[in-house]
């Protein structure tokens, strides 16, 4: 046994004489005619397992790493700092069978990668080299893995290397496969406990998430979709437990791991699941028959009675509870179980913040970006739940009364995180009167979402908004107030009463926009509607209505016993954005005319004569914008794309719907056409320059969604300056220009066709629609790791 170990002793000392003595600096400039022919002898031999050969090669490679990683090294070419003869042997030696030395060539890659950016990219142009990186990433061996894993890192630092990775290598799959694999290996499940370095599932980990949360458009429409799955289920096991940690967090010490872990897994589970369909959305039709009925006549009377116009009482319309498989079934199903006083409370803490997004933003990474590190944050007092009540008044105060709605949750006013014990206290709440408003269900609620997905495209709109409130008997949540938008109130649980007071005559509230008061005869008796609401019962609202409504606890007043129970209702609410109003479709209609005479003009446009074109026809975006503001018909909702039910029709042109949507387009160009003022829309465009009101003209950001072209695109980023420019060039001869404005109005008014707008107007649509698509299908995933 001595001799065994003086003999290997005398082995390695033998091996050590034979390294040349470090020397302080590599000679790079002869490199392929010095150090690799020796390089490639060693890389040669060390494949016979030959000790001194290994030994020879981790000298070079160390040596050369201390060189590009020294601050002061030498500025030398690209070429020279990454020779060509290194990259070529350095797939062998990624996937050689030495553990050290394979760990090393990897240090060297992610050296190489961190140099500079041309290194960077000789890197990542070697197909072999980066190959053999991402198979030993896969290595058995830990050390090998790390450090191929820590090199895949270092290449992504840079973009260029990160989306080359991602679309010539397809990085993101293979670390997803690697994660699966090791998810459902013997070994067990990957382990969020940080210890003192990463372990290598750690590694993959962290490295599967970076790259799919910086993924653009398109990259992660690449991962086939069984991997997908696969990876969502471990990705949601994995936030699932970063919560379970959480409450032990002074046990582990892994705070401020666990809230980096777990945003970043809850922003992968998100983008996995955009474009992928979780649920099963309700066609259009199936909606319009649960809500109205077989009878096709009676959504056609109520589009023209009914519609943004009148309150409607729709009498046990989803009263087929019987039904399983019917629509308000599922839904009082999953609702009546999950809301219910026993379970209330473990519902809530399930639940995550659904951030807003905003009006305009087709661009769904555009969205993630302003909400990083804060995507699957616990729910937020306002924006996600209300817990509320509005006491009340005897019949001797009634009169000098103001209601006042009181929060049970006082200190979380103003959008504060709602602590998880808070939700414990909503069972108190209820029994104290107050009702628990929860907003945005269609993106927490499968069933709902389905319900949101098939009412939004019966009516043409791009989503529909979805609330719950929960009411305990004798009791007034939300005071007296109206809605920017119209809205189904269904009925799913106990007995309300509504009270519902006349709308002004020319009264049409917009979203986004700021609500004036209640009148101030909103305590009068006259024209009011009493509505009791039962279970099964659908109540439409128009925008603009006020309204207000109690549960009942006097017997007089109900006719079972449902109505001395709690009551539970959804609202479902048909938010019309700006373009899909009647002005947005005759922005529309404005911008695909000028398109069609640029396109089809006779004559050759210069520059100077398409900027003053330009600047005519955003002054006439200028003129509908004030013409709506104060004709009632342009803030009605589009129906252009609203599903046509008619089968008495043979052809589509002359369905109901769409003779209406022509009858009120035609109207709205002859009003155009008589009422357009160019003083007055100077005198607009004056005073907002002078004022530098930015945010008066926020309403044209949407324009630049249209097609075209992206210096016309950017115009709308930055109205203010368009109009700047405008007035300095026209400021000295408002005569001529007035002339110009008035000669494309009329020319607008009489060569415009409805049917030249629909395709834009839809096209348009399709893409806000799939926006919200996308943001509903993220949510819904998150919150499918819990309920």
């Amino acid at each position: 046994m001595e001799k065994s170990c003086r003999r290997r002793r005398k082995r390695v000392r033998s091996e050590r004489l034979f390294i040349p003595a470090p020397y302080p600096s590599l000679d790079l400039s002869s490199f392929d005619r010095t150090a690799f022919p020796l390089m490639l002898a060693a890389a040669c031999a060390a494949g016979g397992q030959n000790r001194r050969s290994r030994c020879l090669l981790k000298h070079f490679l160390r040596s050369h790493i201390a060189l590009l990683a020294a601050p002061t090294r030498p500025s030398l070419p690209p070429g020279l700092l990454l020779p060509c003869g290194l990259l070529s042997i350095l797939p062998f030696l990624l996937t050689c069978r030495c553990p050290s030395l394979a760990a090393l060539s990897a240090k060297f890659v992610g050296t190489a990668a961190l140099c500079c950016l041309e290194t960077n990219a000789m890197v990542v142009s070697d197909e072999e080299v980066v190959n053999g990186l991402l198979r030993a990433v896969g290595n058995q061996n830990r050390i090998v893995a790390e450090a191929a894993c820590n090199a895949v890192m270092d290449i992504s630092a840079s973009k260029n290397g990160k989306d080359k990775l991602i679309r010539d290598f397809s990085v993101m799959e293979k670390l997803l496969r690697l994660l699966c694999q090791v998810a459902a290996s013997p070994a067990g499940f990957v382990s969020l406990h940080r210890k003192k370095s990463p372990d290598h599932q750690q590694l993959v980990l962290d490295a599967a998430l970076i790259f799919i949360n910086t993924s653009g458009d398109g990259y992660l429409e690449r991962i086939p979709s069984e991997l997908k799955k696969s990876a969502l289920s471990l990705l949601k096991e994995l936030w699932k437990n970063s919560f379970h940690l959480e409450l032990n967090k002074k046990c582990y010490g892994l705070v401020e791991y666990l809230n980096n872990i777990k945003y970043e897994l809850a922003s992968a589970i998100f983008r996995l699941s955009m474009d992928e369909v979780f649920y099963f959305a309700w066609e259009a039709d199936q909606v319009r028959m649960a809500i109205f009925g077989d009878n096709e006549s009676t959504f056609e009377e109520f589009l023209q009675d009914c519609w943004e116009v009148s309150p409607l009482l729709i009498k046990g319309s989803a009263n087929n509870f019987d039904d399983k498989s019917s629509i308000f079934s599922s839904l009082r199903n999953s609702l009546g179980c999950r809301m219910n006083a026993n379970a209330l409370a473990m519902f809530l803490g399930q639940l995550v913040s659904c951030p807003p997004i905003a009006s305009d933003e087709l661009d769904i990474f555009s969205f993630l970006k302003e909400v990083d590190n804060s995507l699957g944050s616990p729910m937020t007092y306002e924006n996600d739940i209300r817990v509320v009540k509005t006491p009340k008044f005897t019949s001797e105060s009634i009169q000098h009364a103001v209601e006042e709605e009181i929060h049970f949750f006082k200190h979380f006013m103003d959008s504060e995180l709602v602590e998880k014990f808070s939700f414990v206290k909503c069972q108190e709440a209820l029994q104290d009167g107050y009702t628990i408003a929860l907003r945005g269900m269609a993106f927490r609620i499968v069933e709902v979402a389905a319900l949101a997905s098939g009412l939004s495209n019966l009516f043409g709109q791009p989503s529909v908004g979805a609330n719950i409130y929960l009411t305990p008997p004798s009791s007034q949540g939300l005071a007296k107030h109206f809605d920017d938008h119209c809205v189904f109130v269904c009925q799913l649980f106990g007995q309300k009463r509504w009270r519902i007071s006349p709308r002004q005559v020319a009264f049409l509230p917009r979203l986004y926009e700021p609500l004036c008061g209640l009148p101030s005869s909103k305590y009068e008796d006259d024209g009011c509607m009493d509505v009791l609401l039962r279970e099964g019962d659908i109540l439409y609202i128009p925008r603009g209505y006020p309204h207000e409504a109690h549960t009942i606890g006097d017997s007089k007043e109900h006719d079972n016993k449902a109505s001395s129970e709690f009551s539970m209702h959804l609202t479902l609410g048909i938010e019309v954005e700006p373009p899909f109003e009647w002005e947005g479709f005759t922005h529309i209609a404005l911008h695909v005319w000028n398109q069609k005479y640029k396109k089809y003009s006779a004559y050759p446009i210069d520059h100077g004569m398409q900027n003053q074109r330009s600047m005519l026809v955003n002054m006439l975006h200028i003129t509908l914008r004030l013409i709506a503001d104060k004709n009632v018909v342009l803030k009605k909702a589009c129906m252009v794309a609203a599903l046509p039910f008619s089968s008495n029709t043979n052809c589509y042109d002359e369905h109901f719907l769409l003779l209406r949507q022509k009858t009120t387009f035609d109207y709205i160009i002859e009003t155009i056409d008589n009422s357009s003022s160019f003083s007055e829309t100077l005198l607009y465009i004056t005073t907002t320059v002078h004022e530098g009101n930015e945010n008066s003209l926020q309403w044209m950001r949407w324009l630049r969604h249209l097609s075209q072209e992206e210096e016309e695109k950017e115009a709308f980023d930055k109205p203010l300056e368009l109009l700047k420019e405008f007035l300095l060039l026209n400021s000295n001869h408002i005569k001529e220009v007035a002339k110009e404005f008035t000669e494309m109005k009329s020319e607008f008014c009489g060569s415009v066709f409805f049917a030249d707008v629909c395709d834009e107007y839809k096209m348009l649509l399709q893409k806000y629609k799939k926006t919200r698509k996308q943001y509903m299908n993220g949510m819904l995933s998150l919150h499918t790791c819990f309920l």
